[in-house]
């Protein structure tokens, strides 16, 4: 009697089949996981920055200054492209010729960043004790015009996450 070595072509197709129909089940939760991913990513980078500003203002004792723009500060509500962190000497929430440009960070793509403060400013400050100077606010993630995710600053300088509230602005 003769023994079989290998298989045949109906059984290498039947177990891609399987493996097929695996794949296409697994790939949706993978989808959403790599998404969860860069929405964590994008709210940790934020939070990076702003500790960074934070810090940065108490250990060396001078207003640090926080906006949104490509080498100066855009005057609107949406944060997209870079984060300007710098030392705001005349506190005027841009990054004037003579103020130390800190840090240049480039925001994560796919994701709408809006910032809505309490003084209604399109900047914030961080003071020589790390508090701002009644700036407080919000930054919320939005993706294809949903809110993702919020971003909490309190008077304090302190920096906390939650889900978005029903009337976070994603516009």
């Amino acid at each position: 009697m003769k023994s079989r070595y290998g298989h045949t072509l109906v059984e290498l197709l039947f177990c891609l089949l399987i493996a097929g129909i695996l794949l296409g089940l697994a790939m949706p939760s993978f989808v959403t996981t790599i998404e969860r991913s860069r929405e964590t990513a994008a709210v940790n980078q934020l939070i990076g920055a702003l500790h960074y500003a934070r810090s940065t203002a108490v250990m060396e004792r001078k207003v640090v200054g926080i906006c949104a723009g490509q080498g100066f500060c855009a005057d609107k509500p949406h944060w997209q492209g870079q984060v300007l962190i710098f030392n705001d000497r005349n506190r005027n929430g841009q990054l004037d010729t003579d103020e130390d440009l800190l840090r240049a960070l480039q925001l994560i793509d796919n994701f709408d960043l809006y910032w809505r403060g309490f003084r209604r400013t399109n900047y914030l400050h961080f003071k020589m004790d790390g508090t701002t100077p009644a700036m407080n606010g919000t930054f919320t993630f939005c993706r294809a015009g949903s809110a993702r995710k919020q971003v909490v600053i309190n008077l304090s300088g302190r920096v906390r996450t939650h889900a978005p509230s029903d009337d976070a602005p994603c516009s």
